[in-house]
């Protein structure tokens, strides 16, 4: 006689597949037998959102396996993975129905309908998975354009309304859960929701979320006081919101009263990836979330939000804030000095404040350095972009005060830089030692292997190495080779590694080193590998640590004239 596991045992196991992502073992969990079907299946529901299938779509990066793949498997492959990618959401779907063997949908922590908008409108979903996807009850679902096609072809592909049948899902799936938590006495497991979400369906999904917790809008301009009532009163834990962008002008008003009129100190995280609609209406609003608000960014700041930043004065919880200027035009420190002090001021006083980012601020050099030089101030992450390397010596000598920093990303212009800018960056960096993360492209531009070789050796901690440069060679892998924890090496310098130095690296890498990726992405014509010697180091660093080697050779940018004259 077998012996069966306790139901609550299942549970557990499962629960721990889960933890670990391990969507193979969960699904051969569910083909198991019923008692371990239902917690196996609950839990592949619940972390739908993390597997292969919800990628970034923001990136154009390759499915994984296909890289090997002639042209002809890789598009057999792209389409098989659309109709499973379609198969997952249609389960979703038709359990809103009603009409599924389990209740999928009542298992999902997280709707996103950016992802099904990607789906729907992805190359390969086209017949016959369109036309199986919309099948027998999910007619309902069916929307096409009603732009008549001129000539009709064998290749025309149907087009998809996809905006209405990206609504008429998150209707179903919410009233769905809704309904059934009410039935059953039970509370709604969504706790996020993504897309394109119109005023209207926005405040009508969220009466029906009481766990919502994070909204992640396609257009910010949806936001107003009205949406923030009805989050008040339905959702007690909404405390993170993100937009693409406004598709509105003069949306500052708006959304400032959706801030005002949110529950005070609610809101924990703010995300606008263009923030060039939003100015010192909201950034004063903000401030109804001083005591909670631990997480700021906000992209393309217009001038007029620039200037209106030290607004954000209340804001002392911050842990990590992320600021970009849309032009790069405005000097605080020499046009608008009141304001840079008074955004210092502030900063200053955010002793929390652990992450920092700042891109294409003209005075941003200036405030780090005042920043860096506070005893009260412990980064533990800083990243600045688009500054020059040349007179900004003080900024680096200040950053060398941060001893806690665990990440530092710096991109200078370095075109015109001095041996001594070159010194100073390399000694202050040095002092870093509990770096894991150091990334220098274009900063280092004019680094060759005697600094790359001070930083590997001063920075022993390091787990990501990515630099520029000219005239690196293999005298820099004595120095890489006691980074014990290196994962990812990205040489980015303009290169002359021999097949033998690089061999001679691998074989002193250690079981820390697991599944270190070599990047060597701008190696010299004239240090060519062959087939065979590429072949021979992806074998022996798969062998060492299973890791992976890239090799890409240096070409130089063709100029107008010679482009012209081709």
């Amino acid at each position: 006689m077998v012996a069966t596991l306790p139901a609550d045992v299942l549970v557990l196991i499962c629960e721990e597949l889960g933890n670990r992502l391990d969507f193979r073992s969960l699904f051969n969990c569910a083909l198991s037998g019923k008692s371990f079907a239902s917690p196996a299946i609950s839990w592949l529901y619940r972390i739908h959102n993390q597997s292969e299938y919800f990628r970034n779509d923001e990136t154009d990066t390759e499915l994984p396996g296909t890289q090997t793949m002639t042209w002809e498997d890789g598009v057999a492959f792209q389409k098989r993975f659309a109709s499973k990618w379609a198969l997952l959401w249609k389960s979703i779907i038709r359990s809103s129905l009603g009409n599924t063997a389990y209740p999928y949908c009542l298992y999902i922590r997280s709707l996103d309908l950016r992802n099904l908008a990607s789906l729907l409108e992805d190359s390969h979903f086209r017949e016959p998975i369109l036309d199986t996807f919309f099948a027998g009850d999910m007619t309902v679902f069916y929307k096409s354009q009603d732009t008549p096609v001129k000539k009709k072809t064998r290749s025309t592909k149907t087009r998809l309304n996809v905006a209405p049948i990206l609504d008429l899902v998150g209707e179903y799936i919410t009233s769905y859960v809704s309904d059934a938590a009410d039935r059953n006495k039970a509370i709604v497991a969504l706790e996020e929701i993504s897309g394109d979400i119109s005023t209207t369906a926005l405040s009508r999904w969220a009466s029906r979320l009481s766990r919502l917790k994070t909204i992640t809008l396609y257009d910010g301009s949806v936001l107003n006081e009205d949406v923030a009532t009805v989050i008040n009163k339905h959702c007690p834990n909404f405390d993170d919101l993100t937009f693409c962008f406004c598709l509105r002008d003069n949306v500052d008003s708006d959304i400032a009263s959706f801030f005002s009129a949110l529950r005070s100190n609610s809101l924990q995280s703010f995300t606008a990836l263009s923030a060039q609609s939003i100015g010192p209406q909201t950034f004063s609003a903000l401030n109804n979330h001083s005591r909670s608000l631990k997480a700021l960014k906000l992209d393309d700041l217009k001038p007029d939000a620039i200037r209106s930043l030290s607004l954000l004065k209340g804001c002392e919880a911050l842990e990590a804030l992320d600021l970009q200027d849309a032009d790069g035009f405005i000097n605080l420190e020499a046009t608008e000095n009141d304001i840079f002090l008074e955004i210092l001021a502030w900063l200053g006083r955010c002793e929390r404040l652990k992450e920092f980012c700042l891109k294409k601020f003209l005075s941003a050099p200036a405030i780090l350095t005042d920043l860096c030089l506070r005893n009260n101030i412990r980064l533990r992450r800083l990243e600045l972009v688009e500054y020059s390397l040349v007179n900004n010596q003080r900024f680096h000598q200040a950053m060398s005060h941060q001893t806690s920093l665990e990440s530092l990303i710096l991109r200078a212009d370095a075109e015109g830089a001095f041996r001594d800018d070159i010194d100073t960056l390399v000694s202050c960096i040095s002092q870093l030692t509990n770096l894991t993360e150091l990334d220098l492209c274009e900063t280092s531009d004019y680094f060759r292997s005697p600094e790359i070789s001070r930083l590997a050796s001063s920075l022993p901690n390091l787990e990501k190495f990515s630099f520029s440069g000219y005239d690196v060679t293999d005298a820099i892998w004595p120095s890489i080779s006691g980074l014990r924890h290196l994962r990812a090496l990205n040489a980015h310098a303009v290169t002359s590694f021999t097949y033998d130095g690089l061999l001679d690296y691998i074989s002193t890498l250690q079981p820390t080193n697991q599944g270190l990726v070599l990047s060597v992405m701008s190696q010299r014509l004239d240090y060519d590998l062959s087939d065979r010697q590429k072949a021979t180091i992806q074998e022996r660093i798969v062998a060492k640590v299973d890791g992976r080697f890239e090799f890409v050779l240096f070409r130089e940018t063709d100029s107008d004239f010679d482009s012209g004259s081709d």
